[in-house]
């Protein structure tokens, strides 16, 4: 695995564009290494937000951190990217499974064609089953006369049987050909090509807490801002309470672009991450989709390492939600 990992390290660095980062990441993910991995998956998904195998990766590792409500957020988008992908399937309906809905679990497995069903699904499936099966048996079970109560199927009991299904079906993430990506009709268009005049209005009644489980406490705050300086989603406050995000967003129109022609006067490419530290703040900042701003701010005592990761984390969250609301 470390000799993988190192190859597989040595060729993103060589081309950072690349897909390996898929392998990568998953690599990385079934080493422990979950961390890093997070942090390969998402600047890869960056670049390439349209793979469905590759928000499948990023769900991967999620679960493997006890997230299931991100890891369910990724398998849900590489569906709506490829509706007939057997993992994101299998994976939602372990979440489904792990939240005790049985029914919606083998409601979801059935929708696999045959064709397509990996081994793992196809246990996985008859796995659900099976609980259904014996869940019906023991509430006839329980209300026969002078009997005992059921005890609790062991498929439903132990949750680690169906970690140990997805486990048996974990495939090799294969490369796609970059020449054929599958992109759905309705995403043909590359966001960055996108006018910023396409984002929704924003609602502050319905983003200002699209951030929240990305962040890691009350000194912490992210605002997505777009090219005019307006909030498109996130909130801020200052000590007092007061909600500062409308000037605080005014004050960063024009900021992606200043840097863009900085970094174009030096020669050094294209810009991808401003971190600044502050007497009492530490500012991260990173171009979204569409011409926008990502910026992160979090109490000086923040580890810098910390705030790049939430800032990757945010920038995730900001993805997902602009292509749902395209």
């Amino acid at each position: 695995m470390p000799d993988e990992i190192r190859r597989l390290s040595d060729d993103l660095a060589r081309d950072p564009s690349s897909l390996v980062f898929m392998p990568l990441a998953d690599a990385l993910r079934r080493a422990g290494q979950l961390d890093v991995a997070l942090r390969v998956a998402l600047r890869g998904l960056d670049r390439h937000p349209y793979l469905p195998d590759a928000h499948d990766v990023l769900a991967r590792i999620h679960a493997d951190r006890g997230d299931l409500e991100r890891a369910s957020d990724e398998w849900e988008m590489a569906l709506r990217l490829d509706p007939a992908h057997a993992q994101a399937n299998l994976g939602l309906g372990f979440v489904e499974f792990r939240r005790g809905d049985l029914e919606s679990a083998e409601r979801r497995l059935s929708t696999v064609p045959l064709a397509e069903q990996t081994p793992g699904v196809a246990a996985a499936l008859a796995h659900v089953r099976s609980a259904l099966g014996a869940r019906c048996a023991n509430g006839i079970a329980a209300v026969v006369p002078n009997g005992s109560m059921p005890a609790e199927p062991a498929a439903v009991s132990r949750p680690m049987a169906w970690t140990e299904a997805i486990a048996s079906a974990e495939a090799v993430v294969v490369v796609p050909t970059p020449a054929a990506p599958p992109v759905a009709p309705a995403l043909t268009t590359p966001r960055s090509t996108r006018p910023v005049s396409e984002f929704p209005s924003p609602d502050p009644t319905r983003t200002k807490q699209l951030f929240d489980s990305a962040l890691e406490g009350s000194d912490q705050h992210a605002l997505l801002v777009d090219g005019d300086g307006l909030v498109l989603a996130g909130a801020y406050t200052d000590a007092g309470g007061n909600d500062v995000a409308e000037v605080i967003a005014a004050e960063l129109a024009g900021v992606s672009g200043e840097a863009e022609r900085a970094m174009r006067h030096l020669g050094l490419g294209a810009w991808t991450s401003l971190l600044v530290e502050a007497d009492d703040a530490v500012v991260a900042m990173t171009p979204a989709p569409n011409g926008s701003l990502l910026v992160v701010t979090a109490s000086r005592r923040t580890p810098v390492g910390l705030v790049r990761l939430l800032l990757d984390r945010a920038l995730a969250r900001a993805r997902d939600w602009l292509v749902r609301v395209s």
